[in-house]
């Protein structure tokens, strides 16, 4: 991942797959990669964003398994 000011991009060198994350895309990804869960995540997200907690959950999973199809992220066990 590449940051550009607020923005985000990830890369996949080998299939040369690329994604443009806005500013707030960026902020999902860095907070889930600094969090224990997704959950954990959610719940500092939505203390930024004045967001129902379940919207932003269904876009963090579908973020996360969009860039996961196209190779540009791993998802892991915490």
């Amino acid at each position: 991942m590449q940051k550009v000011g607020d923005d985000a991009i990830l890369l996949n060198l080998n299939t040369e797959n690329y994604f443009t994350l806005d500013e707030t895309g960026t902020r999902i990804i860095d907070t889930l990669q600094e969090s224990d869960s997704l959950n954990q995540a959610v719940r500092e997200l939505v203390g930024i964003y004045e967001v129902d907690e379940s919207k932003l959950t269904s876009d963090a999973i579908r973020l996360v398994e969009e860039c996961e199809q196209h190779g540009l992220l791993q998802i892991t066990e915490a």
